[in-house]
């Protein structure tokens, strides 16, 4: 008679594997693809596992903390923006979304009036992206992202991330020029999870006149910062030395 297997642990998303595969896959050949590559990267974020880490970051108290006071998800026109103070957070974002062509970011009409806890964290979580980016001085290449997606998956455990860095993992393999920068963009970034556990609880949305070195010492990045593979990006995009 065959004996109940009780620690088996059967992957709830193995019928999408194939099509996660191809997403990392092809997201690793043509990164500048991604949004349209990466459409299955999601299967693994439907799974319990990802839930059960998406309820932990709940649970910690620095988030419990931000939710029970959610700052405001108004963010400044661009406008407003480019008219704080030359190397505040919100000039510096403005700076980075001016760049990218990407001011949809502060299209209120995106933001839903009443939302519920997860609602409100995946909202804000997806913006805050682009700060992550800005205080960390992070280019739009596959290192950069890859650099962020580190500290994500290395602070979260997240499958959803894990499953990005893998494309980011496996560029180098089609583009070995990029493998180097890319591997040292991904020590930066556990480097930084090691040390600034994350990135979401900082209330960002009430401090966009403050500098973003008072940024980067409160959050304890300053010295970390001198270690980046990307040195030259706050003096390319920002025009600010941070030594």
């Amino acid at each position: 008679m065959a004996t109940e297997q009780k620690h088996y642990a059967r992957s709830s998303f193995s019928k999408g594997v194939t099509k996660l595969g191809i997403s990392i896959l092809q997201t690793a050949k043509q990164p500048e693809r991604a949004f349209q590559h990466g459409r299955y990267f999601g299967i693994p974020a439907n799974t319990k596992l990802a839930k059960d880490t998406f309820e932990r970051a709940l649970a910690t108290p620095e988030v419990k903390n931000l939710l029970a006071n959610r700052p405001s998800q108004t963010w400044p026109d661009l406008e407003q923006m480019a008219a704080m103070p030359k190397g505040s957070l919100g000039w510096c974002v403005h700076r980075r979304l001016e760049k990218l062509g990407i001011s949809f970011l502060v299209d209120q009409s995106q933001v839903p009036e009443s939302q519920t806890d997860e609602e409100f964290v995946i909202t804000r979580g997806t913006r805050l992206h682009e700060i992550h980016h800005t205080i960390l001085g992070l280019p739009i290449t596959v290192a950069g992202e890859a650099a962020a997606t580190a500290f994500y998956a290395s602070t979260g455990s997240s499958p959803f991330h894990i499953g990005i860095l893998s494309s980011w993992m496996l560029r180098g393999a089609y583009e070995p020029g990029e493998r180097r920068l890319i591997w040292d963009a991904i020590g930066f970034g556990i480097a930084i999870g090691q040390e600034v556990p994350e990135l979401f609880s900082p209330r960002w949305e009430e401090g966009w006149e403050r500098p973003i070195t008072d940024w980067q010492d409160e959050l304890g990045l300053s010295e970390l910062l001198k270690t980046s593979p990307f040195q030259d990006e706050f003096a390319n995009i920002y025009g600010l030395n941070l030594e």
